[in-house]
C-alpha cells in the first residue's frame, strides 16, 4: 500500500500511492469442499456478521443416486435447524420442452433447490447460492439460487429460485445434501461477499 508508481502526465512525473489505485475484491474464498461419496457437505466456521451476503459456488455437484433432489438446511448456534421452519419455491426449465414449472413449500424441513437430477458423470449441477444477512436477529434469513443441471439422461435442466428459515435466530452454518444417495463428486467453495 505505501508503494509507489510513477507516470508520465504530459511528460511530468507525478508519483501515486498504489493504494489509490488497487483493486478491493468483493468476494474472499472462506472454504472450499471437494465431496467424495460424502452425506452432506457443511460450512459450518467463518459465518458471522464479517459478511452480510455469502455466496456457494456449486461446481460439477453429482449425486450418487439417480433422480436425487438438493436440499438445503441451516445451523443456529452450531446445531441443525430440522424443524418445519423452511418455506421456498423455484422454477425449473428444460431445453427440450417450452413450460416452465414451480415447486414450492411451506413450513418444510428443509428448502428444496433441484429436484431428481441425473447421476451421471457428464452431468452435475453447476451454479451459485447466495445468502443474505444471516447474523441479524431481527430477520429471518433469505437465499436466492440459480443452478443449472441435467435430468432425463441429457435434458439441460435450470432452476432459480428463493428460501427462507422463518426464524429470527442467527444462521452459522450451512448444509447441502441429497435426498436419497450420497453426493458422489463435485467442488463448493464459499465465499464473503462485500
Amino acid at each position: 500500500d505505501t508503494d509507489e508508481l510513477l507516470i508520465s502526465d504530459a511528460g511530468t512525473l507525478k508519483r501515486i500511492d498504489y493504494s489509490y489505485i488497487k483493486s478491493t475484491p468483493s468476494a474472499t474464498l472462506l472454504a472450499t469442499a471437494t465431496a467424495s461419496q460424502d452425506d452432506q457437505i457443511d460450512f459450518t466456521s467463518s459465518i458471522d456478521n464479517t459478511y452480510t451476503k455469502y455466496r456457494i459456488d456449486l461446481n460439477n455437484v453429482v449425486p450418487g443416486s439417480d433422480g436425487a433432489s438438493l436440499y438445503m438446511r441451516f445451523f443456529q448456534g452450531g446445531s441443525l435447524d430440522t424443524g418445519s421452519v423452511y418455506d421456498y419455491f423455484y422454477f425449473k426449465t428444460q431445453a427440450n420442452t417450452t413450460t416452465t414449472e414451480v415447486a414450492q413449500g411451506v413450513n418444510q424441513a428443509q428448502m428444496i433447490l433441484v429436484d431428481t437430477v441425473d447421476s451421471l458423470l457428464e452431468g452435475g449441477i453447476y451454479g451459485s447460492i447466495t445468502v443474505f444477512d444471516p447474523s441479524n436477529t431481527s430477520t429471518n434469513t433469505h437465499m436466492t439460487h440459480r443452478l443449472v443441471d441435467q435430468r432425463n439422461g441429457d435434458n439441460s435442466n435450470a432452476e432459480f429460485g428463493h428460501g427462507r428459515i422463518e426464524e429470527t435466530a442467527a444462521v452459522d452454518g450451512f448444509r447441502l445434501y441429497f435426498r436419497s444417495g450420497n453426493i458422489y463428486q463435485g467442488t463448493f467453495k464459499l465465499y464473503g461477499l462485500s
